[in-house]
């Protein structure tokens, strides 16, 4: 079964009673927040801190499924409401082939198509291309879902979100070609291009290949493959543009920070100091300066922690 995300109207099991999803907060003073609802719809409604009560073991799912994350909202913000419009959709569609429910509180199968007690998961694939075909949706087929269900296991609703071109190209190319690619253009942006240079960077590829693989051993891709991926990795590189646009980006350091994902709160906290153009007089005193730290959570895109420290001058 796919991970599912912590939303309004999932059931939660917490010791031992069982709970409904009924609203998140995200405030910056205290950090993140869940309404629970009693399941049973007696009235009853607690309010919890999200990062202990996602750290408390007595918490998950009714059936001790897989732990519950918090949704990717931070990633899904960067992307068009189309494309998260669209993410969604396929969301609820892998949920109702995986599980027989589209809706993360059902507990019941609405369509006997979809039923995991009586029908295969062949089966109830092809239901969902056929379904969604006849709704309008192209090139949907039983392979299609299949690589919708794997996507969502592994990334959740952000595996559901399609990537730019460049970077599937990319991550298909052999690992060697690409390393030899970044280094030659690196020295290429820095010089004019005439007509025919990228025929000349594929000799120089296959010359710089063969002197440290030797010959043979790593394959450059045909001129029209070549020259695609060329393409992918200047723009990766970010040398597209005239000879003063590339010799400018080509002298710019390499960034120190690399994209990351957090999935649950707590995992990733990111920290900042900056000093504060405030003058006092400690205890001792001396004139101090005061530095203010700040700690952002990087899943729930929350502020933890904001405290000012002693720093001399």
């Amino acid at each position: 079964m796919s991970r599912l995300g912590l939303e309004i109207g999932t059931v939660v099991r917490h010791k031992d009673r069982m709970w409904r999803v009924a609203g998140l907060e995200s405030a910056a003073c205290r950090g993140p927040r869940i309404w629970l609802a009693e399941a049973d719809d007696s009235g009853d409604l607690a309010v919890f801190d999200l990062t202990a009560l996602l750290s408390d073991p007595s918490f998950g799912l009714p059936d001790g499924g897989p732990r519950l994350r918090v949704p990717q909202l931070g990633l899904l913000s960067t992307v068009s409401e189309e494309q998260r419009w669209r993410a969604f959709s396929i969301e609820r569609h892998v949920r109702e082939v995986e599980t027989g429910c589209a809706a993360p509180g059902d507990s019941t199968p609405h369509d006997p198509r979809y039923d995991p007690a009586s029908t295969t998961l062949a089966e109830r694939e092809q239901a969902k291309a056929d379904e969604l075909t006849s709704a309008g949706w192209t090139h949907v087929s039983r392979a299609t879902v299949r690589r919708w269900r794997a996507r969502y296991r592994a990334g959740g609703v952000w595996g559901l979100v399609p990537k730019r071109r460049g970077a599937t190209l990319l991550g298909r190319a052999d690992p060697q070609v690409v390393e030899a690619l970044r280094a030659l253009l690196r020295e290429e942006a820095l010089r004019s291009r005439s007509r025919g240079w990228k025929k000349r960077m594929r000799r120089q590829t296959q010359w710089w290949l063969q002197e440290r693989h030797g010959a043979g051993t790593v394959e450059v891709p045909a001129q029209s493959s070549f020259n695609k991926l060329l393409d992918s990795v200047e723009e990766s590189l970010g040398l597209e543009g005239t000879v003063t646009q590339r010799r400018a980006r080509a002298a710019r350091p390499a960034p120190p920070f690399t994209p990351t994902v957090a999935l649950r709160p707590g995992e990733l906290v990111m920290l900042d100091s900056t000093p504060l153009d405030v003058l006092v007089m400690l205890d001792d005193g001396v004139v101090g300066r005061l530095e203010q730290t700040v700690a952002l959570d990087i899943a729930t895109r929350s502020l933890w922690g904001c405290c000012v420290l002693r720093a001399p001058n």
